[in-house]
């Protein structure tokens, strides 16, 4: 029944279908035609909209839809499946390609697209699916590609999730409510700008719940503000929860908890718990932790909100006083960094408050309000200073003078003022401290300056032309204290110095000094004054000598600077030394002849100077021989003259004494090694024994012994007036006597040439302090010499020719090894005018030697 109704329609889509298919062919050779007829005329061909091909419903999918699956999502159709057995191709993501591989299917052979599983539109919103038709029997694409965009349609299936799931915040308890605490956020993952999407912020609650204090929230920027005032004293920790909801059909919300932290703040300020201080102090002491101020503050210790900080508001205008916090107690330390003065008053009063680091607040009318000037809690500090000796104050404190160089000792400088500041003034004493060139004196009592020195501007302890001293004030007060000044004094020049050669030797190499193509040799030679500007340079030089020795050889040249000029050498000098006089004037016209040395030597090099050698060097074997043969000559000639006088006594000595050579104790050494004050024993005849008296004990000293006359020596006992004045007169004379009497001189001669001052000299050559004094005073040693062996002669003349060798008994006068050391040259006559004796004295130690040699038998 079913096939016969629908029979009619078949029949009528068959002859639809043919004609469609005849009018094709027809329109398709009219194109034909068309096209033929209109090449070449291509590019004036109109554009023209084609037929459309594809014939696609709307594809439409909601996420999440519940099945069954597959399940129809939309209709394809192509016009090409007119003509040719066509089938339906699908491809693109959602079905061969990621994301969601195998989502949607297509039914090659009617067109019909099915999805095969629900979608989630958050995963993959949209999905780009390309749709093509090909030939059923070749497989061939016959058709241009669909390229078909499939929406996901969103659902309101997912809730705002906050960012956090709490949010943990910290504020001082001073902190303004009016201004947002945090700022909250949450996300919904529906479609944006779509209700399901679009959230809305809410406060649910707060713990604790306090009087006058609340929160609230913007609903759209989730910005949370409070309404009031924080106290730490009643919530250190609040709560608030907010949620977030969207506007979905169904919707949907979430919640998170804000947790507000609060830290104590500055509402408290600190209470000092004394009223009032009493301390004592030294005048004059510095000193740390004087006073200690106590003080209670209701905020949480350890905070900006407890820490006190102090301050001086009366009492510190000079800076005296010093006031920190200990860190540890919150206590005021107050120091003394700066003494403090008794004479000004003896008692100080000091205005100590307190704040603390962080501004005080206040809540007012739900409102926090910053006091930047509160009230603050005081106290007051009274000192009594004891009264300390002060030490004298310079008015001023530093002294400045000045003066010329060249000023005479005893000028005034000038005055010192010193005052001592105690109530009762003590006596003030002026001393120099430093004086490093010693110039000044002070007063003791009036502080007067004055010259020591004449002020020299050159002297090394002027700096340029500054001089510095220090001078103490010191009081008698107990203990004395010492006041310092410093005196400055600034000391001018004088035109007190002349200009000098910096380097009067100079050397020149022989080899080099010959005149060149550009001119004579040159020395560059410079000067210095020690004055300042204008007592000193620049200088100008002359020559001092015009004789034709300098001037045919040597030309003041090219003056280089203020200082130097050049020196021209005119002609080749031969080797040696050369003397240039100079005349250097300074600016004022001031100079002084000096001389330039210069040297012209021998350069091996070329250029320096060979050394100069030792003297000896340039003395030749046969120079040395001649000075050596000289003084060997001296020598021989000195111990052959000091020979022939010894000789001559020797000969004539056996006439007097056969019993052979004695041998005599050395008194000077014996004696203890001293010069007797006693002179020489004088010979006297008692009778008939020879006496040697004491007449002129005093007459001989260390120093200037007094020499008898030849009568004086041998004067004979008066009572004995028939006795001869010389001793081989007298018949009582023996040869024994005569012998001791010879060795007695010679021993006396030897004490007298070899005793004292024999440290002092080493060779006679050089002994010239007997030449110094008396009657020998500039005579040759020649002369000396002819003199003393002319008395010898004189002396032993009268000895060795007496009339006849009389007979007597000699007088003892002292036993061997008791005499003490007699002086030299006692029995010898000469007259005092002729010799100052006190050469003997000084006599070298080699007269001990010729001493000897003369003793020996010839």
């Amino acid at each position: 029944m079913k096939l016969i109704c629908l029979l009619p329609l078949l029949l009528l889509l068959m002859v639809t279908n043919t004609w469609e298919k005849k009018h094709k062919r027809d329109l398709s050779g009219q194109r034909s035609k068309t096209k033929r007829s209109l090449e070449g005329t291509e590019h004036l061909k109109p554009l023209r909209r084609s037929k459309r091909r594809w014939v696609l419903s709307t594809i439409v999918l909601e996420e999440n839809e519940p099945g069954p699956y597959p399940k129809l999502a939309g209709d394809l159709f192509n016009d090409r499946a007119e003509n040719i057995s066509i089938k339906y191709l699908i491809s693109g993501p959602g079905v061969d390609e990621f994301p969601e591989i195998g989502l949607f299917s297509v039914n090659d052979l009617t067109g019909q697209v099915f999805v095969h599983r629900p979608i989630n539109r958050e995963k993959t919103p949209l999905f780009v699916v390309r749709f093509d038709v090909a030939d059923r029997e070749t497989g061939l694409i016959v058709d241009k590609s669909l390229i078909f965009n499939v929406e996901v349609k969103d659902k309101n299936d997912n809730a705002p999730e906050f960012v956090k799931k709490e949010y943990n915040i910290f504020v001082r308890e001073s902190f303004n409510l009016d201004n947002p605490l945090v700022q909250v956020m949450a996300v919904d993952k529906d479609k944006e700008d779509t209700p399901n999407s679009d959230m809305t912020y809410s406060v649910v609650s707060q713990s604790p719940t306090l009087q006058d204090l609340s929160f609230l929230i913007d609903p759209k920027n989730g910005l949370l503000r409070g309404k009031g005032c924080l106290s730490y004293e009643k919530a250190k920790l609040i709560k608030v929860t907010v949620r977030a909801n969207d506007n979905g059909a169904v919707k949907l919300s979430s919640t998170t908890t804000v947790s507000i932290h609060i830290e104590d703040g500055n509402n408290h300020l600190p209470e000092i718990l004394m009223s009032e201080y009493q301390i004592t102090v030294k005048e004059d002491e510095v000193k740390n932790d004087i006073l200690r101020i106590k003080v209670n503050d209701m905020d949480t210790p350890e905070t900006p909100a407890w820490r006190a900080k102090y301050k001086i508001l009366v009492g510190n205008e000079k800076g005296n006083y010093n006031l920190i916090t200990d860190p540890v107690t919150n206590e005021g330390i107050l120091s003394i960094q700066k003494p403090l003065d008794f004479e000004g008053t003896p008692f100080k009063k000091v205005v100590i408050a307190v704040e603390n680091e962080e501004p005080f607040f206040t809540c007012q009318n739900s409102k926090v309000k910053i006091i930047s000037s509160p009230v603050l809690n005081n106290v007051t500090v009274s000192i009594q200073v004891l009264d300390n000796n002060d030490a004298p104050i310079f008015t001023p404190p530093n002294l400045v003078l000045r003066e010329k160089e060249g000023l005479k000792p005893g000028s005034v400088l000038g005055k010192l003022n010193a005052t001592d500041p105690d109530k009762v003034p003590n006596r003030i004493r002026f001393y120099i401290a430093s004086d490093p060139a010693g110039w000044v004196a002070v007063d003791e009592n009036t502080g007067v300056l004055t010259t020591k020195k004449e002020l020299d501007r050159e002297s090394p302890y002027v700096n340029k032309t500054l001089y510095t001293c220090v001078i103490h004030a010191v009081d008698d007060g107990q203990p004395p204290q010492t006041g310092t000044s410093t005196i400055s004094l600034f000391v001018s020049d004088i035109n007190d110095n002349i200009p000098h050669l910096l380097s009067p030797y100079m050397e020149a190499c022989e080899q080099s000094q010959a005149p060149s193509v550009s001119g004579p040799r040159s020395f560059s030679i410079q000067a210095s004054d020690k004055d300042l500007d204008p007592y000193s340079g620049p200088f100008k030089f002359e020559l001092a000598d015009n004789s034709p020795n300098i001037k045919d050889n040597w030309k003041i040249g090219t003056k280089k600077l203020d200082d130097s000029v050049e020196l021209l050498m005119l002609r080749k000098l031969q080797k040696g030394n050369y003397s240039v006089p100079l005349n250097i004037y300074d600016r004022q016209g001031s100079s002084e002849k000096q001389t330039l040395n210069i040297r012209i030597c021998n350069c091996p090099d070329g250029q320096t100077c060979e050394k100069l050698q030792p003297a000896e060097h340039y003395l030749s074997g046969g120079a040395i021989a001649i000075m050596f043969l000289a003084l060997l000559l001296f020598l021989v000639a000195f111990c052959f003259l000091f020979s022939a006088f010894c000789g001559s006594i020797r000969n004539k000595g056996p006439m007097l004494n056969e019993e052979g050579n004695q041998t005599l104790i050395q008194y000077n050494e014996e004696g203890g090694g001293s010069i007797t004050k006693a002179a020489p024993a004088v010979l006297t005849n008692n009778g008939n024994n020879l006496d040697f008296g004491s007449k002129d004990v005093a007459g001989r000293t260390q120093s200037g012994p007094a020499l008898r006359t030849h009568s004086e020596f041998w004067q004979m006992d008066g009572a004995a007036g028939s006795a001869a004045k010389h001793p081989m007169q007298n018949p009582t004379w023996n040869r024994e006597a005569l012998s001791s009497i010879r060795n007695t001189q010679g021993n006396m001669w030897k004490q007298s040439m070899g005793t004292q001052s024999q440290a002092e000299y080493s060779s006679m050559k050089t002994s010239s302090k007997y030449l110094q004094s008396g009657s020998l005073k500039n005579k040759p040693l020649g002369s000396f010499i002819d003199s003393v062996g002319e008395m010898v002669n004189q002396r032993l003349q009268g000895m060795a020719e007496p009339p006849e060798i009389p007979s007597y008994k000699p007088r003892v006068y002292a036993y061997e090894g008791e005499l003490e050391k007699i002086d030299s040259l006692g029995s010898i006559s000469i007259a005092d005018s002729e010799l100052d004796w006190r050469f003997l004295d000084d006599l070298d130690p080699k007269f001990t030697k010729l001493e000897e040699i003369c003793q020996q038998p010839l």
